[in-house]
């Protein structure tokens, strides 16, 4: 799990912050994440040449790293964006990376969701099960709908971007946005649709076993 935070020079000088949620994919560096969460990085940017979004992430109890990324590529209608580091994670191994799982997930699934909540640089865990699945523009620009998993997981700011998962461990989904008719319930995008934008983009990607 990694935050992603836009950070940049703002009024007065000073440092202006905009956070969310990413997770590694490979021990490459790259990171999947929301294309609303880049789009809404280079708003607070404010079109900064010194701006950039910067993924954090624990290292030991103490510390964090704090590392710089590129866009990769994005997928608006899905509300999917790929990330890289500047670097790769750092350290004995590198940071943890995510393993996908791309098939479908029925109502009734368990699953939990783990982000950086409310700026918190330490991810915190909620867990739920998926309630249905529905169709929903999750682009604000763009009336087109695509499939959603609808859980019963209420969104805590910062927490777009977040995965997903099973109790294996193994990724079924991303965070996008709160249901807007229902705020108590999130709505996240299929792995699939993920997994399809790292296949066009080229970028490796791990499943949880066989």
């Amino acid at each position: 799990m990694v935050q992603l935070l836009a950070v940049g020079p703002g009024a007065g000088d000073k440092n202006r912050e905009c956070s969310a949620t990413g997770f590694l994919i490979n021990a490459a560096g790259y990171i999947l994440t929301n294309a609303h969460v880049v789009e809404e990085a280079r708003h607070c940017l404010a079109g900064s040449a010194e701006g950039k979004i910067v993924a954090k992430f624990a290292r030991s109890d103490s510390q964090a790293e704090a590392v710089s990324c590129d866009l990769v590529g994005t997928d608006e209608a899905h509300d999917l964006a790929v990330l890289k580091l500047e670097r790769p994670p750092a350290g004995e191994g590198g940071a943890k990376f995510a393993a996908l799982d791309a098939r479908d997930v029925g109502e009734g699934t368990q699953v939990a969701v783990t982000g950086h909540s409310a700026s918190t640089w330490r991810p915190t865990t909620e867990r739920g099960r998926v309630i249905r699945r529905a169709a929903l523009a999750l682009d604000e620009s763009s009336a087109e709908e695509t499939e959603a998993l609808i859980l019963n997981i209420p969104l805590q700011r910062g927490a777009s971007g977040s995965p997903v998962y099973l109790p294996s461990g193994a990724v079924i989904g991303v965070v996008s946005r709160q249901n807007p008719s229902r705020p108590a319930e999130t709505a996240a995008v299929p792995t699939r649709y993920g997994v399809e934008l790292l296949n066009r983009l080229g970028v490796r990607w791990h499943r949880l076993g066989p």
